[in-house]
């Protein structure tokens, strides 16, 4: 397994998307903070959109390094050199998760640059919201972006595995990532009754962005920040579960 990670280290390494992909993500965070005149304390703190773009590129780099394999017909060269299938999927995995978390760390780095730039004189750094400093409400709020990253890497490479459609999978990413808090309040709102055990479902998992500074976000979400923490682990462990069985039942 360790040379088939050192090899996917490699092939990450050398993809032109990986490097564009923080340009990408440098120029949405500066269309996020524009115009300047609507820049506010929320958006500071969620890092000029940093945490929802991370999680679009997360989701489309993710497929992609599944689909690319057999869409270039090298996936059977792969599977050759390496002990097992799963061993495949698991490198995989370990490289994704380590370019997003890599991803994040810039991406908080360039929210540092362009509030120095842009509202450097108007928000103060130790300025409270939310109970927070500024600085620890963004490092709180991307630190749950880190952790919905595990969620939705492994949920992409079990649904690509599942699929085999890259197109769907980036869509149905983006359908959770902007739509799925929405669909899991109308769920609960429309049966009360079944809340605390609507509130588990994977849908409402995106709420860990946002809540772990924010406590009012609980009244929607229905949960603890503990119990979110709980539910996006719980649910990476299954993706993985079935991801890597559904890999190694995929014909080449």
């Amino acid at each position: 397994m360790k040379n088939t990670l050192s090899h996917e280290f490699y092939k990450m390494i050398h993809q032109r998307s990986s490097w564009i992909a923080f340009i990408v993500l440098f120029g949405l965070m500066i269309y996020s903070a524009t115009p300047i005149a609507y820049i506010d304390k929320n958006l500071v703190s969620q890092g000029f959109g940093a945490g929802q773009w991370v999680i679009i590129i997360a989701i489309a780099l993710s497929s992609n390094f599944i689909d690319m394999e057999f869409r270039d017909s090298t996936m059977a060269t792969l599977l050759y050199k390496s002990p097992n299938r799963w061993s495949v999927f698991i490198s995989k995995l370990i490289v994704l998760i380590v370019y997003n978390f890599l991803l994040l760390v810039f991406s908080f780095l360039f929210a540092v640059i362009l509030k120095y730039i842009l509202v450097n004189d108007k928000f103060n750094w130790n300025i409270l919201y939310h109970h927070h400093t500024l600085i620890n409400a963004l490092l709180i709020n991307l630190s749950g972006v880190a952790i919905y990253l595990l969620f939705i890497i492994t949920f992409s490479l079990m649904l690509i595995s599942i699929v085999k459609s890259n197109a769907i999978v980036i869509v149905v990413g983006l359908f959770i990532g902007f739509l799925g808090s929405t669909f899991s309040n109308v769920f609960m709102q429309a049966l009360p009754s079944l809340k605390t055990l609507i509130a588990w479902n994977p849908l409402n998992m995106i709420n860990v962005i946002v809540q772990l500074s924010n406590p009012n976000i609980a009244q929607s979400s229905a949960l603890t920040n503990g119990e979110l923490i709980i539910g996006n682990l719980i649910y990476s462990i299954i993706f993985l579960l079935i991801g890597i069985y559904a890999f190694k039942k995929r014909r080449l």
